[in-house]
């Protein structure tokens, strides 16, 4: 057995290698930095089981202590506040028990880099854009109202999350038996960044319900379970608010459009897409009746320019450029959120 644990300890080096870089690339927090020494102590004490149990004992002894400690502040200090909580819709019970082990911040830049590196996103404007992500996140922690409450991501990596059980932030809810005047339900894309987006949408409209469903890292809401994961949360937020819009950015974005082909965006006044759109399906926006705002960087090599020769009923739909690319969102924070504010209003 202590072979075999030597071994995995060697094959976990070069693994640990990359999270450093990771974490000198892309960590905002001493957290990070904290999960990766414990990560370090961990894997050299597995290697050290043969030749030097000692020195592994002590090493595994240390790591795991600092792991645990870790994990432990944090799932004590991790908890709803009267503007925020993790859920679980719609029953409406707390959110998996793993969110409380970690911090979104912690994690979240990492990883967003990680996609870069791996193609999941231009390498460009994961450069370009992590600066921002950085920044926001900085914000968010500062936060005394939002920065406890636990994040979808460790859910959403375990897969923890079923159309029937669906994993979400909820930020302003409306008191007990009160209905909001307007919610907007928001669809992340692939990787990470699940509660910063809603933190800086609940922000800026402090009047608006946000829920934020997951469904997994990779964002697949055009997947069946995708499509009823939303249905789910869009009967749920219509029992509680006069007015429903839906945002998805990403593949979030592609996931609303292909939506409109059935029944799920029946009873929603107006879509936002942000640096998510695809052409192929705007046949659906066309019959759908529904306004649309797309947003888009214009050094967004991801997502098409939206043309609008030719279709239909366009004036339903705002189409905004602005300076930035994958990420505007993020680099042009003030400016998107004053025109998704300014959409949801007026509609």
């Amino acid at each position: 057995m202590a072979s075999l644990l030597s071994i995995l300890g060697l094959l976990g080096m070069p693994v640990g290698a990359y999270l450093l870089s990771l974490c000198i690339r892309g960590a905002t927090t001493p957290w990070a930095w904290g999960w990766m020494v414990a990560y370090v102590l961990v894997d050299l004490g597995l290697f050290w089981l043969v030749g030097e149990p000692r020195r592994a004992r002590i090493c595994l002894a240390l790591g795991l202590v600092l792991a645990a400690g870790l994990g432990g502040l944090r799932y004590t200090r991790n908890v709803p506040t009267p503007q925020g909580a993790e859920l679980r819709l719609p029953a409406g019970t707390p959110g998996h028990w793993a969110g409380r082990l970690g911090e979104e911040a912690d994690l979240g830049p990492m990883l967003l880099t990680a996609f870069g590196d791996v193609g999941a996103y231009p390498g460009d404007d994961v450069h370009r854009g992590r600066p921002f992500v950085r920044q926001a996140y900085r914000r968010m922690r500062a936060d005394p109202d939002f920065t406890t409450v636990p994040s979808t991501v460790a859910a959403s990596t375990l897969g923890a999350t079923s159309p029937t059980s669906v994993e979400a932030l909820v930020f302003n809810a409306p008191a007990e038996g009160a209905r909001a005047e307007r919610a907007v339900i928001f669809l992340h894309g692939a990787g990470a960044l699940q509660k910063l987006p809603c933190w800086m949408l609940a922000r800026r409209m402090p009047d608006a319900m946000v829920v934020c469903p997951t469904v997994g890292l990779r964002g697949e809401w055009a997947h069946p379970d995708g499509a009823a994961t939303f249905q789910t949360v869009l009967s749920w937020v219509r029992e509680r608010a006069s007015a429903v819009y839906g945002i998805g950015w990403g593949s979030g974005g592609e996931g609303l459009l292909r939506l409109l082909n059935g029944n799920a965006l029946g009873h929603v006044s107006g879509i936002v897409l942000v640096s998510g759109y695809a052409e192929a399906y705007f046949d659906d926006v066309r019959r759908s009746g529904i306004p649309v705002l797309i947003l888009r960087g214009d050094a967004d090599a991801r997502t098409p320019a939206f043309r609008v020769d030719g279709l239909a009923g366009v004036d339903r739909v705002r189409n905004v450029e602005m300076a930035g690319g994958t990420f505007v969102f993020y680099e042009q924070e003030d400016a998107v959120l004053e025109e998704i504010d300014g959409f949801c209003g007026a509609h």
